[in-house]
């Protein structure tokens, strides 16, 4: 029997200005799935990915293997829940790589010895061993995004929240970034305006549109119904 390993129940969140961003979206993921969040620019698509490490946070409950998350135990569910962005200069800011993809565990107070061992695994599972001394300034936006991706991987996550992989990448990077995800596993939730991607990588979607959940299915039976497509602005 699949474990649950993230559960929203009814949330809700308005921004500042009083946008609502998010209105009653309830969803559950299992553990191991790959799960595509697609719908047209502010669906409220990333908004719902930052509510998942506690970066925001309003009305209605998110649990991450079953620990509902508050301000008392953000520690905790960063350690369960990578936060993988859609810039990578918003996560890289070290002077070389090996301090970027170090930080998380150091900040955990992790030995040092084990801090070098997730440091060289995370490298070698992005395809980056060797970098550990060359600054992510200085690299491609697709090495940056790999680095990226590193540094949450050292963390030993049980959730990678993806927002927008493909985005800025060329075609070969963007074919290399899929294969990454396939081999890393693992469970993954999925937030792209890119439908090939997430026909390659999802088995489930679920379509956000004005900060609700429209529909949920496969992959291939929500990809094929195109009139449900257009009517979220997808084709």
């Amino acid at each position: 029997m699949s474990k649950k390993l993230l559960e929203i129940n009814d949330l809700t969140y308005s921004y500042p200005d009083g946008t609502r961003a998010l209105d009653g979206v309830s969803l559950m993921i299992d553990e191991g799935e790959r799960v595509g969040i697609i719908g047209p620019n502010g669906a409220g698509k990333s908004t719902l990915l930052l509510h998942l490490n506690g970066i925001l946070g309003q009305n209605g409950c998110v649990r991450i293997s079953g620990m509902e998350i508050n301000r008392s135990n953000l520690k905790d569910v960063r350690r369960k829940v990578g936060m993988i962005f859609q810039n990578p200069d918003d996560q890289l800011f070290c002077p070389t790589v090996f301090d970027d993809v170090a930080f998380g565990p150091r900040n955990l107070r992790i030995p040092e010895d084990e801090v070098a061992r997730r440091v060289r695994q995370s490298l070698e599972a992005v395809g980056l061993m060797g970098f550990e001394e060359r600054s992510a300034f200085h690299l491609s936006f697709g090495q940056k995004k790999r680095v990226a991706i590193a540094t949450v991987l050292s963390m030993e996550p049980e959730l990678l929240a993806i927002d927008e992989l493909s985005s800025n990448l060329d075609p070969g990077t963007r074919r290399s970034m899929i294969q990454l995800l396939k081999e890393l596993g693992g469970t993954q939730i999925i937030v792209s305006h890119d439908l090939d991607l997430v026909s390659q990588l999802c088995q489930r979607v679920i379509i956000l549109n004005n900060g609700q959940k429209i529909a949920e299915g496969e992959t291939r039976e929500i990809l094929r119904n195109q009139e449900l497509l257009k009517a979220n602005d997808l084709l």
